[in-house]
């Protein structure tokens, strides 16, 4: 039914154990599930032969060594076993993806969705009945947030959505707002999933990667991924999708209804004219400033309240 694609961080420490723990959650989500992992980070093979998933080494790079989301994709597209695929971060578990996928129409689409990160040292198992009340008691005590929605873990598409992409690179910044803009630019619907798939992330810091934090959000790979988005000035996000999924019905609210917002996506992607883009954002920043408030938010609270219990049996 459903493919899940990765491209793990090494197998080492305490990624090791949030990687194993996603992966399983993944594979635990229905029963016509394959997972392929991309890459060859340390440990990757044995992860593949201890867990049961399949392993593709050989997939282009970028000269910092890190795949681009088009050679992933590419590859899904041929060898993937089913239709319905997503390419998620190796630390995410999940829950209510499949269930979401399925009650796709579009003949393509995308499904993101904000993540709920965990407190240090903690997780959650989902493929227990009753982790949804552990998650509201973790919420509650304060060791659970509802990320923004900037940043986006999941990506949820049907088979051969992606098509002349330019060369985005996973893992670093931009690389989720450039294919949000890639949809706008092809009209391609985009559902907002945060009410209905729960992703949460768990825990880590930056020790795997060359150059830290910096390198994720300030280097090479970074900033050509941001100009693929169209710069800093545009930068669609979460918030910005077409539709949301909730309470298992796809309802259209463009931009969780700013029209402002919206107004500059249509002129940006759609009709060219980033420069005419500017005018509403001005405006935006202008009602900021004077105390108006324009920008749509989910509260953790709200998510986990609007969570539909027979959703994920």
């Amino acid at each position: 039914m459903i493919s899940f694609l990765a491209s793990p961080k090494p197998f080492t420490g305490i990624a090791r154990e949030h990687q194993y723990r996603a992966i399983r959650s993944w594979l635990s989500s229905g029963k016509d599930v394959e997972v392929i992992l991309y890459g060859d980070s340390a440990g990757i093979v044995e992860a593949g032969i201890e867990l049961g998933v399949q392993v593709v080494q050989q997939i282009d790079c970028a000269p910092s060594g890190i795949p681009y989301f088009s050679s992933i994709v590419e590859h899904a597209a041929e060898h993937g076993k089913y239709d319905l695929q997503v390419y998620l971060n190796c630390d995410i578990l999940i829950s209510g993806i499949v269930q979401a996928l399925v009650r796709m129409e579009f003949p393509q689409f995308l499904l993101i969705g904000q993540r709920i990160d965990l407190g240090e040292s903690l997780f959650i198992d989902v493929c227990l009945p009753d982790w949804q009340s552990a998650l509201c008691k973790i919420a509650k005590d304060g060791y659970a947030t509802l990320y923004q929605p900037c940043g986006i873990d999941y990506f949820g598409f049907r088979r051969g959505l992606w098509k002349e992409l330019p060369p985005v690179v996973i893992g670093r910044a931009g690389y989720d707002n450039a294919l949000l803009a890639y949809c706008f630019r092809n009209r391609v619907p985009i559902v907002d999933a945060t009410c209905s798939v729960v992703a949460l992330h768990q825990y880590h810091g930056y020790g795997h990667v060359s150059g830290g934090q910096k390198a994720v959000w300030e280097g090479v790979d970074a900033r050509n991924n941001i100009r693929y988005a169209g710069g800093r000035r545009i930068l669609p996000m979460i918030s910005d999708a077409d539709y949301i999924l909730q309470k298992s019905k796809v309802t259209y609210w463009p931009c969780r209804g700013n029209w402002l917002r919206r107004q500059q996506l249509k002129l940006h992607y759609q009709a060219g004219m980033p420069n005419l883009a500017l005018v509403p954002r001005m405006i935006l920043r202008w009602l900021q400033s004077v105390g108006v408030s324009c920008e749509p938010q989910l509260s953790l609270e709200k998510v986990l309240e609007n969570l539909p219990s027979n959703f994920y049996e």
